[in-house]
């Protein structure tokens, strides 16, 4: 009977160590870790330019306590599992006068088996100014719960919060369910959407980004007036008609089959837990070419209606054969998505504009953001955007191998002509 207890005991201190230090993997974390190579890295990166920054010190203290908020971002993986570490060296963020330069920095390899899946630097830009560049590792967060991270390291910095001072337990990101699951959207082409035009098909891995921002408050209230479409559905729409008349442009005897692959929140609350809670979903030009900016908004709401309803969105169970080891597993996974039938759309385009729990207080001082997407070596071109204080930052990431400078340029005109039909249309 004693040794029983003893046993009792010493299990329950086995596992309340286990759900405070480490955590297994969740498919979507797996996922990511699996798709992550020197040709596909598996990251993002959040560019904040910051007024009245704080001090490096007070950054620090705010990235620390940020890890132990959220113990998944001061950890690394080991047999699929998250292992929290306790010494964080060198200390977040790295301050960076100089060296290395953002295209360096955000090109880096990450090793999750070796490194934390965050890393940091911060870049001065005169007396008043700063510039905080972070990057996330997906198999360990999603764009919200990178948003939250930096919110609580803002607050802590600033002093609008407490530091933590001690880790916190480990916890899974709930996800919504769904009673049906539907593979394709109704509205999907017959196989699989066109590729971007690029002038070569060998990705190298690198990212370049250009950032383009507009006044977003008129648009925003326009939208809204409409009463059928959203501000993000408008947005959406006009990276669909960029990717259209570019394929266009390049392919005028094609039949077009463009598809936007669209992230969207699957937590079954809405900032619940730090760590992946997004799907996607995939939106296609169904439209006539010649219908108005409005109209075309509309399908695309028509469209993530019908895939939010019938659940294209659900992450469904994974197959028998992701219990092999990692080194079979992965170029399977990757060879199965790098095959032409597969629909990995035309582009990426993500869109925030709510700041969850206590960011939006923290991020006051943030003047610009920039977010510098991932790239599948199917995918050549991700907007990613934000909205804030009445302003709008697109970043257009691309690979330089695939996409050359006055390429992505032309991309960026393109999206700001579409930007400016809608005013002339909505305002």
């Amino acid at each position: 009977m004693v040794a029983a207890t003893r046993y009792q005991i010493q299990r329950a201190k086995d596992m309340s160590r286990e759900s405070c230090y480490e955590k297994k993997l969740s498919l979507l974390d797996y996922a990511f870790d699996l798709l992550d190579s020197s040709e596909s890295p598996q990251d993002f990166t959040l560019i904040l330019h910051l007024s009245n920054p704080p001090s490096l010190d007070q950054l620090r203290a705010g990235a620390n306590s940020a890890m132990k908020r959220y113990p998944v971002s001061g950890s690394t993986i080991k047999n699929r599992r998250w292992i929290y570490v306790d010494n964080h060296n060198p200390p977040l963020p790295v301050y960076a006068n100089g060296q290395p330069s953002l295209e360096t920095f955000v090109n880096e390899r990450f090793d999750l088996r070796v490194h934390r899946p965050i890393k940091q630097i911060l870049k001065p830009n005169g007396d008043s100014e700063a510039v905080l560049v972070t990057r996330f590792h997906h198999a360990a967060a999603d764009g919200l719960s990178a948003a939250v991270w930096l919110g609580h390291q803002l607050s802590v910095a600033y002093g609008f919060a407490d530091p933590e001072t001690s880790p916190a337990s480990f916890c899974d990101v709930p996800l919504r369910a769904s009673k049906t699951s539907a593979r394709r959207s109704a509205f999907a082409f017959s196989g699989a959407s066109d590729p971007l035009w690029t002038t070569n098909y060998i990705p190298s891995g690198a990212r370049r980004w250009i950032t383009l921002n507009f006044p977003a408050s008129d648009l925003q209230q326009a939208c809204r007036r409409t009463r059928t479409f959203t501000y993000n559905d408008l947005l959406a729409t006009c990276a669909l008609e960029v990717f259209a008349q570019w394929n266009q442009k390049h392919h005028p005897q094609h039949k077009q089959k463009i598809g936007l692959w669209l992230p969207i929140n699957i937590r079954s609350q809405s900032a619940a837990a730090f760590g992946n809670g997004t799907s996607r979903i995939r939106l296609y030009a169904r439209y006539a070419h010649n219908s108005s900016i409005s109209d075309k908004a509309r399908e695309v709401r028509k469209q993530i209606s019908w895939s939010i309803k019938n659940g294209e969105w659900v992450v469904t169970e994974p197959p028998l054969f992701t219990k092999l080891p990692r080194a079979v597993i992965s170029p399977l996974f990757n060879g199965y998505l790098r095959q032409p039938t597969v629909d990995l759309s035309t582009g990426i385009f993500t869109h925030a504009e709510r700041w969850c729990g206590n960011a939006a207080e923290a991020f006051k001082y943030v003047t610009r953001i920039e977010c510098v997407g991932l790239l599948h070596p199917r995918q050549h071109l991700a907007i990613n955007g934000a909205t804030h204080q009445g302003q709008t930052w697109l970043t257009f990431t691309y690979d330089p191998a695939l996409l050359d400078a006055p390429d992505a340029r032309a991309l960026v005109e393109m999206y700001k002509e579409q930007i400016a039909l809608a005013r002339k249309e909505l305002l």
